[in-house]
Parts: structure tokens; C-alpha cells; sequence
């Protein structure tokens, strides 16, 4: 268990310890949730050499397994004492604190065994009895049985003041209050709260210089509540009650919560540390594509400075190309004049022979 024993806690255990060390010595612890009812009782029980007894609550549980397990715990109570530990959580059924009255104020349930379980339990004793030199009839052995087992047992009740029904249950089984020890657990003090905060925030990483502050603003927010809830009340009619309980888990809820916070910035530290070896390398590649674009700029101006001288000698081919296609087109054109020219001549031409050829063969044939 993880106990904080502040002054007031070890008050509490010094006493039930105390009582357990008695021979039926019984308690009523008083208090609200989280008032360290059970775990101070278990520590006191450890310390006094005790064994916890505790029920088991199902959906079928009443009060046939009540008193099952009330006969397992008795069968105990001959070798060992046992510290049977019962809470209002355990009240399943009403008639289990009528079973615990009878337990405070007899010490033992009436007709919880059957004879045949009762004569086990006699013959048990029976030489334990003798060896003391005591009667050994049938009714001599039960009431040692049953004042041993009052010996050994020490019902320790623990109960919350909230509510009716701890006032309601005192006053039908007065056993609970006539056959025990009542020990109030008041609300805790401010040396507590300090002691508890302190050794719950021990484990957690805080700056040294701010786990006081932490530590005092703690307790202030569980006081304020308080008296709020005073307030509340005085205002109101209404009780609200703040428990140690509702103090752990605000203790809890801040470790969660800085715990949970501190992963978050983890989380956004590694992606913007992500970001900036990110933008480190784009920096770095940038200035590489910088260094590879200035050379390639020297090789496009030096191509770019070829490509203009070569388009100027195209230019000027072209020019060149274009004047003596004009000169061609002109001597084209003359040449075309000079054929009309001859084509005419070759027509007039060939029109004279025609008309010179007949006068040739009558020459010719006046020559023959």
C-alpha cells in the first residue's frame, strides 16, 4: 500500500492497534470516503499479526453466503486471529448487520451450524479442554469454541456518517455502538493535505523551485472547496461533502493531466523539430539548385550569345538570299520576255517558209 503517515493517520492506526491487541477488541470507524478507514486497518492488522477477513459481493450474494462465509471465517478463528474488515459497501442486505450485531454482543450466530457441523467444532476442542483440565461435556466444548472465536475476532465497521443511514442502523443494532470502539475520522488537516501532495508529486518531474508553490496551491483549491461547501450548505440546506478521496483523485487528475500536456509538447516538439530539419535541408537544397542554376545561366547566356550570332548570320545569308532571288526573278522575268520574243519570231519565221516552200519545189521540179 502507498500510505502517507501524517500525524493525524498515525493517531488512527495507534488506536485501532491498540484495540487489536486486545481481546475483542471491536471498532467503528466513522468517516467519509477516502479517510483511510481500511487501508490504516489493514496496516494495524499486519502489525498486530492479524489476517484480514473480507466478503466477496456478487449479484447473487445475500444472506445464505453471508453466513457460508461466516463459517469459513470461524473455522479460521481457532488457529489465527482475524480482523474481519466489513464497509457499508458490503450492506447488500439489511439482515447481514442483524448476523454482525450478533456477533458484537454473543459472539457467535445463532443456529448457524447445523448439529453434525457443531459436533466437528466440539470434537476440535475437545483436547485442547482436557489438556487445561476443563469439563469436556458437549455444552462445555461449544462456549470454549465460541469464547475462543470471541477471543480471536475483531469486527472492525467501517461506516460513512453521509446520510440517514448510519444513524438508522446504530439505533436498531445497538451492538454497533455498545460493543465497539468509535473512532471518528475528521476531516484531514492542513499538515495532511501538505504530507499527501508532497508524496504523490515526488515521483513526478517538477522544477525544485516551483513544487512547493504546487503543493500549497493544491491545498488551497481543496480548502476553497470546503468552504464553498459550507457556504453551500448555510445558503442552501444542502450538504456537499468533500472527502480525501475527492483530494487524491484531484491529485490524480494533475498528474494525468501534466502527464497528458507533456506528451502533447513532446509530440509538437518532434514535428516542428521535423519541420526545421525540414526546412534546413530545403535551405541547403535551394542553395545547391542556386550554385547548379549559376552555372547553367553562364552555359545558356554563352548559348544564348551563339544563337544570336548565328541568327544574325542567318539574317544576313537570308538577305543575300533574298537579293539574288530577285535577281533571279528579274533575269526570270527577261529571259521570259526574250522566249515571247523569240516564240514570235520563230512563228514569223516559220510563216515565210511555209509561204517561200511552194515556189522552192516548183523550182526544184522545173529543175528536173
Amino acid at each position: 500500500m502507498d500510505l502517507v503517515l501524517f500525524a493525524d493517520a498515525l493517531e488512527h492506526l495507534c488506536r485501532i492497534h491498540r484495540l487489536l491487541r486486545l481481546p475483542r477488541g471491536n471498532a467503528l470507524l466513522v468517516g467519509v470516503g477516502g479517510s483511510g478507514k481500511q487501508s490504516l486497518t489493514r496496516l494495524a492488522a499486519y502489525t498486530a499479526e492479524c489476517t484480514i477477513f473480507q466478503i466477496t459481493l456478487t449479484r447473487t450474494y445475500g444472506e445464505p453466503e453471508f453466513k457460508e462465509d461466516l463459517k469459513t471465517m470461524y473455522n479460521s478463528l481457532g488457529k489465527q486471529k482475524v480482523v474481519f474488515l466489513f464497509t457499508d459497501q458490503h450492506v447488500a442486505d439489511e439482515g447481514f448487520l442483524e448476523l454482525i450485531n450478533n456477533l458484537l454482543t454473543m459472539g457467535m450466530v445463532p443456529a448457524l451450524y447445523a448439529e453434525d457441523e457443531r459436533e466437528s467444532l466440539i470434537g476440535s476442542v475437545r483436547k485442547e479442554i482436557r489438556e487445561k483440565g476443563l469439563p469436556d461435556s458437549r455444552d462445555a466444548c461449544w462456549s470454549y469454541f465460541v469464547e475462543k472465536s470471541r477471543d480471536n475476532l475483531h469486527i472492525v465497521l467501517a461506516m460513512s456518517p453521509v446520510g440517514e443511514d448510519l444513524r438508522r442502523r446504530c439505533r436498531n443494532f445497538p451492538g454497533m455502538v455498545n460493543s465497539t470502539v468509535i473512532d471518528w475520522f475528521t476531516p484531514w488537516p492542513e499538515e495532511a493535505l501538505e504530507s499527501v501532495a508532497t508524496k504523490f508529486l515526488e515521483s513526478v518531474d517538477i522544477p525544485e523551485e516551483n513544487r512547493a508553490h504546487i503543493t500549497k496551491h493544491m491545498m488551497f483549491v481543496h480548502q476553497s472547496v470546503v468552504d464553498s461547501s459550507r457556504d453551500f450548505e448555510l445558503q442552501l440546506r444542502r450538504h456537499n461533502y468533500v472527502t480525501p478521496k475527492n483530494y487524491l483523485n484531484y491529485i490524480s487528475s494533475y498528474k494525468l493531466q501534466l502527464a497528458s500536456k507533456r506528451s502533447n509538447n513532446d509530440e509538437m516538439v518532434k514535428r516542428l523539430d521535423g519541420g526545421l530539419k525540414k526546412l534546413i535541408q530545403a535551405a541547403a537544397d535551394v542553395a545547391l539548385m542556386k550554385t547548379e542554376l549559376a552555372k547553367q545561366t553562364v552555359v545558356v547566356e554563352q548559348k544564348t550569345k551563339d544563337c544570336a550570332e548565328l541568327l544574325a548570320t542567318i539574317t544576313t545569308n537570308t538577305a543575300d538570299a533574298t537579293v539574288k532571288q530577285q535577281a533571279a526573278t528579274e533575269q526570270e522575268e527577261t529571259l521570259g520576255t526574250q522566249s515571247e520574243q523569240i516564240t514570235e519570231q520563230k512563228a514569223i519565221a516559220e510563216e515565210k517558209l511555209g509561204m517561200a516552200l511552194p515556189a522552192l519545189e516548183e523550182a526544184s521540179a522545173a529543175l528536173s
